[in-house]
């Protein structure tokens, strides 16, 4: 198909490049006509936005990781939930502590049978109660024989009774959780390190069938270590967590801090020992006598001392109230806060502000 020059109009064929009459130039391409200028202010504009998104976006991980991080790294602070959960997960640990909760010694219940004299009338009573509850079968009555028959009354263990053994103990429950939880508005430093001592109300968790259908439940309970299910833990801050801690750790806190307190005193001079000296005067105090410790022990107070396991501490005493503070002589020793009960036949002991025992008062 013919092409006209637009130049002559002189036809050329298609493959021509330069018209044959006036020589002008055929079958050019036409260049493209370059875009305006204003085409590429909106490409680089989004180019921008998604780099100031992209950089904002980054800035935003950047500060959210920061935070995460300073909040993993800071100490656990004091709730609740925190004192809760440290002792739960100490009970959970420990399963001796937990039986003590959990769990009958008042009889050798490990036997098959168990044989009671018929003027105890006390532990039939309780045996009564578990025979109620389907642990022990209705008791036999047999003579003990002899010159002198004494009527016994023989109860023996059934199969409920069995499965709740534990060693020579009677359980009953698997484990136990923090109902309620206070001491943590108490939080004290002793020698650099947070302490405090909570007191937790405590709930069974796994309950024995036989318990929760016993018509005797809270009695059963009430024979417990702790019939009313609440003690008290000493707790510390290790490791910028909650944890429950021993009394003898506790103590090592204390002793460091009365070591500083001393120090303190030290440097403000002798005056400041003569004044805390004066507050305490010799003389009679009501705690004179031996009185019994947690684990056992006995410690005894005299007018001028405390005895421990032999080992004798001289001191004075000042009673304000029901408070009586012992001072002891020597640079070494702590000063100790003994608050009385009411009936004056238990005490608690506390270091530094911090109870660490409860005495008992032995008679002679």
């Amino acid at each position: 198909m013919a092409q006209f020059c637009k130049q002559c109009g002189t036809a050329h064929t298609p493959d021509a490049r330069f018209c044959d009459e006036c020589g002008k130039a055929v079958n050019v391409a036409s260049s493209p006509t370059p875009a305006p200028a204003s085409a590429a202010v909106p490409v680089r504009a989004g180019m921008q936005r998604r780099h100031l998104i992209l950089a904002g976006g980054v800035l935003a991980v950047v500060i959210v990781a920061g935070g995460a991080l300073a909040w993993l790294l800071a100490p656990e602070a004091a709730s609740a939930s925190s004192f809760s959960r440290a002792i739960n997960a100490h009970l959970a640990a420990d399963e001796a502590a937990r039986d003590k909760l959990l769990c009958l010694t008042n009889l050798p219940y490990q036997k098959e049978e168990i044989r009671v004299a018929s003027y105890d009338s006390s532990t039939r009573q309780w045996l009564d109660i578990l025979v109620r509850s389907g642990l022990y079968t209705a008791p036999v009555e047999q003579s003990s024989g002899g010159w002198l028959a004494q009527p016994q009354f023989v109860y023996a263990l059934a199969a409920p009774g069995k499965a709740a053994l534990r060693g020579n103990k009677l359980c009953v429950a698997k484990g136990v959780n923090v109902a309620k939880v206070s001491g943590y508005e108490q939080v004290r430093e002793m020698g650099g390190q947070q302490v405090a001592m909570a007191t937790a109300k405590l709930a069974l968790t796994d309950e024995a069938a036989w318990l929760s259908a016993s018509p005797d439940r809270a009695l059963i309970l009430q024979h417990l270590p702790n019939g009313d299910l609440e003690m008290q833990l000493p707790l510390a801050l290790v490791d910028k967590q909650w944890q429950v801690t021993d009394r003898a750790q506790l103590q090592q806190a204390t002793m460091a801090m009365a070591g500083a307190m001393r120090q303190a005193s030290g440097a403000q001079g002798a005056g400041m020992l003569d004044k805390l000296k004066g507050l305490f005067s010799f003389g009679g105090h009501p705690l004179q006598g031996k009185w019994k410790a947690p684990m056992g022990g006995v410690l005894e107070f005299t007018r001028d001392s405390v005895i421990e396991n032999d080992k004798v501490s001289k001191g004075t005493f000042a009673t304000e109230g029901n408070v009586v503070t012992f001072a002891p002589e020597g640079a070494g020793g702590m000063a100790m806060q003994i608050s009385l009960s009411n009936s004056n036949n238990t005490a608690t002991l506390s270091i530094g502000g911090m109870p660490v025992a409860v005495l008992q008062r032995l008679r002679d």
